[in-house]
C-alpha cells in the first residue's frame, strides 16, 4: 500500500557522521591466556574472568531463544581444566553409583565435545538423536515443557573422574524462579554424591552461561551480563583435534567468539582503509559464534612472532535487544601470544558505521541507514538494511542550491544493500542524499571535503 507521506527519522538522521573514524583498543587475556575477556563494542568495556575455576557451564538463556531447540546446552571446560566427557550409554537411573574401574578405561577419540559454532551445542548435546525432542543429554516431555534426562556421563575434570547425570531442566513457566537445571553427580566410586541446581534467577537472569566447579560444588558467576559484552576473547577447542605435543588434551585455539544474537560478517581480500559500501552487501552476516574465530593471525617459525593478514577485517552487528542498530567495523593489528613474559594481549582498532533507522508513519521499521565517511573525499559509501525488497527506488544527490547532481536507479533487497559514489569530482560543500520509492524516503546530507 502506497502510503500517504514520507517516513519519519531520528533527529540524528541529519547530524554528521563523525563516529567513523578508527579508535584504538586492546584486550590482555593475561600470561598462558589464564583469562577470558569478554569485550563490549559498543562501549569499549572489557571484562577478564579466570578461565580455569569451573568444569561445566549450563545455558542460561530463555527456552527457545538462542536457535530453537538449542538453547538447554551444558558445555564442559576442554582447555583449562581438561574436562572430558564420555557417554556411558546406560540409564542413569538403573545405573548411577555402579561405575567400577574399568569404566574410567576411555578412548579420547570418543570424547563429547562442544562446537565453537553455537553456544547451543555443548559436550552433553553432542550425542543426541535425529529426534528434534532429544537434547543430548534429556528429552523434551510435551505435557510438562521440561526436559527429561537419564543419561549417564563419565566427566574427567582436573584428572578426577565422575559420573554426572543431567536430570532436569525446567522451562516453563517463563521467567519462573524455578526455570533452571537440576544434576546428580558423583566422584566414579560413589564417593560424593551430590544433588545440586542451577536456576535462572538473580543475578543469572541476563547471563549467556552459569558455571559450576565438581571440586567445590559451587556455582561460579564467571560471566558479565549479556547486554555487556558482544565478542570473548579466549581459547577453546575445535572439533575434537588432538593437542598437537600432547595427544592426551585437545588441541587448544586462542581466538574470539561472539555473543548470542550477536551477528558478524567476514570481509577479507579488502583493505579495510579504503573499503567501499560495496563490499558490504556482498558478505553475509552470519550468527555463528566462530565468525571471527582465530585464523586472523599466522605463527611465524622464522620470527617468533605472530603475523597478522591486513586484508581481513570483521563487521559486528550487537545484539539488537540491548543496543541500537549499528555496525562497528574491526581490525586486528597485532597479538602478542601468550607465552611468558607475553601476556596475550591483542591490539585492534575499530569504527562505528552509524546507522539510523526509517520509519513509517505508523512507526514500523523498514530499514536501517548509515552514510560513511561523512565528510568524504573521493568516495561515500551509503549502506540500506532493508525489512524487505524494494524495487523502483532511486538515490539522489542534491547540491544546496536545489541542482540534482546525481540520480541513479537502485533496487533493494531483503537485508543489506551498499552503494559508493564518486564524489571526487564535485566541488567542496553540504550536499543533501535522497532514497526514496513509493513506500518511504531517506534524507540526509553528506558534507564534502578535498
Amino acid at each position: 500500500m502506497k502510503l500517504r507521506s514520507t517516513l519519519l527519522f531520528i533527529a540524528a538522521a541529519f547530524s554528521f557522521n563523525a563516529q567513523a573514524q578508527w579508535v584504538a583498543d586492546s584486550v590482555e587475556m593475561g600470561a598462558s591466556y589464564a583469562n577470558d575477556v569478554y569485550y563490549s563494542v559498543v562501549t569499549g568495556n572489557d571484562y577478564a574472568k579466570p578461565a580455569d575455576n569451573w568444569d561445566l557451564g549450563f545455558q542460561m538463556t530463555q527456552f527457545a531463544e538462542a536457535g530453537g531447540q538449542l538453547n538447554a546446552s551444558v558445555r564442559a571446560n576442554h582447555i583449562k581444566r581438561d574436562v572430558q566427557v564420555y557417554s556411558l550409554h546406560r540409564k542413569a537411573s538403573t545405573s548411577f553409583g555402579t561405575l567400577v574401574p574399568t569404566d574410567t578405561l576411555v578412548t579420547l577419540s570418543d570424547q563429547l565435545v562442544n562446537t565453537d559454532t553455537s553456544w547451543g551445542s555443548g559436550a552433553f548435546y553432542a550425542n543426541k538423536s535425529s529426534s528434534l525432542v532429544d537434547y543430548g543429554w534429556g528429552k523434551y516431555d510435551m505435557t510438562s515443557h521440561n526436559l527429561l534426562g537419564d543419561s549417564l556421563y563419565l566427566v574427567k575434570a582436573n584428572g578426577i573422574f565422575y559420573q554426572v547425570w543431567i536430570q532436569k531442566y525446567v522451562s516453563f513457566p517463563t521467567n519462573s524462579p524455578t526455570i533452571g537445571y537440576t544434576f546428580r553427580y558423583a566422584k566414579w566410586d560413589g564417593t560424593g554424591d551430590k544433588t545440586d541446581s542451577v536456576k535462572r534467577v538473580s543475578p543469572y537472569t541476563d547471563r549467556a552461561n552459569v558455571f559450576y566447579d565438581l571440586a567445590t560444588g559451587k556455582i561460579v558467576d564467571n560471566e558479565p551480563a549479556r547486554k555487556d559484552w558482544d565478542i570473548l576473547f579466549k581459547q577453546y577447542q575445535k572439533d575434537g583435534q588432538p593437542g598437537g605435543q600432547d595427544p592426551s588434551k585437545l588441541q587448544a585455539y586462542t581466538g574470539v567468539l561472539s555473543n548470542i544474537r550477536v551477528e558478524v560478517a567476514k570481509v577479507t581480500g579488502v583493505d579495510p582503509d579504503t573499503m567501499s559500501a560495496s563490499t558490504y552487501g556482498s558478505y553475509s552476516y552470519s550468527h555463528l559464534t566462530n565468525t571471527i574465530g582465530d585464523d586472523w593471525k599466522v605463527f611465524s617459525t622464522s620470527t617468533f612472532t605472530y603475523d597478522l593478514d591486513t586484508m581481513t577485517s570483521y563487521i559486528v552487528k550487537p545484539d539488537t535487544a540491548y543496543h541500537k542498530e549499528s555496525y562497528y567495523h574491526i581490525q586486528f593489528t597485532r597479538f602478542d601470544g601468550g607465552f611468558p613474559p607475553n601476556t596475550g594481549k591483542v591490539v585492534f582498532r575499530k569504527r562505528l558505521l552509524h546507522t539510523v533507522s526509517v520509519n513509517d508513519v505508523n512507526g514500523n521499521k523498514q530499514a536501517n541507514y548509515s552514510i560513511y565517511p561523512n565528510p568524504a573525499r573521493t568516495n561515500f559509501n551509503i549502506m540500506i538494511d532493508a525489512q524487505e525488497a524494494v524495487e523502483n527506488t532511486r538515490l539522489v544527490i542534491v547540491d544546496m542550491a536545489g541542482r540534482t547532481v546525481h540520480n541513479t536507479p537502485v533496487n533493494l533487497k531483503k537485508g543489506v544493500n551498499a552503494y559508493s559514489v564518486n564524489v571526487s569530482n564535485y566541488p567542496v560543500g553540504t550536499y543533501i542524499i535522497k532514497v526514496s520509492n513509493g513506500a518511504w524516503n531517506i534524507s540526509d546530507r553528506i558534507v564534502v571535503q578535498h
